[in-house]
């Protein structure tokens, strides 16, 4: 995709791929290259993000001096930073020390579509310092975050505003692709109030609300993340369709919904503590209610490269991802009947599943 010149750079052939035939020297080399730089690259696609180098850039190659000084940064530092990401075909450069965006790069802009730039500053700043302590996960089989914060993740979270607010807030950016995309398979259009458990600054709220405008909604999360899904409700002039609650799923649930749903959060926890969420859910829920989790569902198989490293990340906070038979078991535990999966997949979370579940109609 750059014209810095010079021959293909070989590619690491997919997983799905490598039983076809012996690895080659080439993509051993190849894959082992990709793997021991890829902190690096992280690092880097973030620093230029946070920038604003994509945001000043289009197709049109332009000098490193002319845009380095509007945004405050050293030409010399940034150009080579972004030849760096020219040859792993982010940006493109022509002549040298001209750069432009080509697809990749224009992801990174604050008008891309996709969730990239947030996922990028989620990655580097609470993923990567969990992976520098997998040794010890290996060894104790305890998450990575109690040994670095000397608590379980999500209690840190609590005891450091600052850091709970700007998480929430990636979160929220990250998810609202593929939430929209959702929306269209939950089959709102008959239902009248909508429970968003664990609903973060009212993402999934909102886009629900303006979908479906006969829709009312209660959303609950700790106390101090409201303030966010606040002024959500506030700036879209939803406020009077949506009731906000402080408090804890694992404590006590919102009553007279008739859709209760959990997004992203089950694969936070093990599996006991999703069994008491659950629990106290079916506590709440009408007996014609509907249950719908929005998780990334696994496959029963071998996984993909990006299931098994998601997994990765969950296991070093608590918490892990799981197959849908893993999902019917813990519902199970809680009085609840799998009803149904749809995958709801997007690019940027291609194994994500909508998962219906109904209370037990006989105990």
């Amino acid at each position: 995709m750059g014209d810095r010149g010079g021959a293909a750079r070989p590619r690491p052939r997919a997983a799905a791929d490598r039983g076809a035939g012996p690895v080659t020297p080439q993509e051993q080399s190849a894959l082992l290259l990709r793997v021991s730089t890829g902190s690096w690259l992280i690092h880097a696609l973030n620093a230029v993000a946070r920038l604003g180098v994509p945001d000043v850039l289009d197709d049109e190659p332009r000098p490193v001096e002319e845009f380095a000084a509007k945004l405050g940064a050293d030409a010399d530092a940034l150009g080579r930073t972004l030849g760096a990401l020219a040859g792993l075909d982010f940006f493109t450069e022509g002549p040298r020390g001209h750069f432009a965006l080509n697809e990749a790069a224009r992801l990174l802009r604050t008008d891309a579509p996709g969730p990239l730039r947030a996922f990028l500053s989620i990655g580097v700043e609470r993923v990567l310092p969990l992976f520098r302590e997998l040794e010890h996960t290996l060894r104790t089989g305890k998450p990575a975050a109690e040994k670095i914060y000397g608590m379980p993740y999500f209690a840190y979270l609590d005891s450091h505003p600052d850091d709970d607010r700007e998480f929430t807030r990636s979160l929220g950016r990250s998810a609202a692709a593929f939430f929209d995309t959702a929306l269209d398979r939950m089959a709102l259009d008959g239902a009248e109030h909508l429970v968003d458990l664990g609903g973060g600054d009212g993402t999934l709220v909102e886009l629900a609300l303006r979908k479906h405008p006969r829709l009312t909604a209660t959303l609950l999360d700790r106390p101090r993340i409201l303030g966010a899904a606040r002024e959500r409700m506030r700036a879209a002039g939803l406020t009077d369709r949506c009731d906000l609650v402080g408090g804890s799923f694992f404590a006590e649930v919102p009553t007279g919904g008739d859709v209760y749903c959990v997004a992203r959060c089950l694969h936070n926890w093990d599996d006991d503590t999703v069994r008491t969420l659950l629990r106290t859910v079916r506590c709440a829920v009408a007996p014609d209610a509907r249950l719908l989790l929005l998780e990334d569902v696994v496959p029963e198989g071998p996984a993909a490269a990006t299931d098994d490293y998601s997994d990765l990340v969950m296991m070093l906070i608590g918490g892990r991802e799981r197959t849908l038979a893993e999902y019917a078991s813990l519902l199970g535990d809680a009085r609840f009947a799998l009803t149904g999966a749809q995958h709801v997949g997007t690019v940027a979370a291609p194994r994500l599943h909508l998962v219906e579940a109904a209370p037990f109609t006989q105990e």
